[in-house]
């Protein structure tokens, strides 16, 4: 139930010292509309996927009567906004109208610059929203804190492993992937990691290589 669902949630997020000061209490239904706003500024378009990467209590159909009601109430739509993720889709106007410019121009749009971000972030579509892409290594990438990925115009390009020691390549043959590309990507990372303050490490493989015997070195 909403009931249920609510609770969970407030017990889950209020953990910890936070948690001792004193608050009014709020009625559940303002629990459930703040979390699926929340959501929403996270992920710009809700899925199902996006409700198991934030490990919502009872899951997506727990979010199903929440954005029943705001669609009902015209703050949000339903819709087919991202294909391949199927009819469960939901956002609010200013991102449909958003997504709309974007197909709008998307024959000349183009992401020219890497970009490099937490693997958990909500921007990162992969291992939430999308798949990961498919790679012979025996190392799987995953959505923990601590890890990076670069992704340039739309495809994957790098993941970094928490704690840096193993580094996989998604390079499609087929999307133009060319040296300097990869040469970006690499930098987009190091500025990430600079930025974020990761500490010193030491990449020990490259998709299951070790580092020395990777054709990424001599990039």
């Amino acid at each position: 139930t909403e009931n249920q669902f609510t609770a969970s949630y407030s017990e889950a997020v209020l953990a910890g010292r936070w948690s001792l000061l004193p608050r009014e209490a709020v009625p559940d239904t303002a629990w459930a509309f703040a979390l699926a706003e929340g959501l929403f500024d996270r992920h710009g378009v809700v899925t199902r996927g996006a409700a198991i990467a934030e490990k919502i209590p009872g899951g997506f159909p727990a979010l199903q009567k929440i954005f029943r009601s705001m669609e009902d109430a015209g703050r949000i739509m339903r819709g087919r906004f991202v294909e391949g993720l199927g009819g469960a889709q939901f956002a609010d106007h200013s991102t449909i109208n958003r997504l709309r410019e974007l197909s709008a121009s998307a024959a000349g749009l183009q992401f020219s610059t890497p970009v490099a971000l937490s693997a958990a972030d909500p921007a990162n579509p992969f291992g939430a929203h999308l798949p990961w892409p498919g790679h012979k290594a025996k190392t799987k990438p995953a959505r923990r804190p601590g890890a990076f990925v670069v992704i340039h115009d739309g495809r994957l390009i790098l993941w970094l492993a928490q704690g840096g020691k193993n580094l996989l390549t998604f390079v499609d043959a087929g999307a133009q992937e060319t040296p300097e590309t990869l040469q970006l990507a690499v930098r987009a990372l190091a500025a990430a990691l600079e930025k974020g303050n990761s500490g010193t490490f030491t990449l020990e493989t490259v998709d299951d290589v070790f580092v020395t015997a990777s054709p990424l070195v001599s990039i």
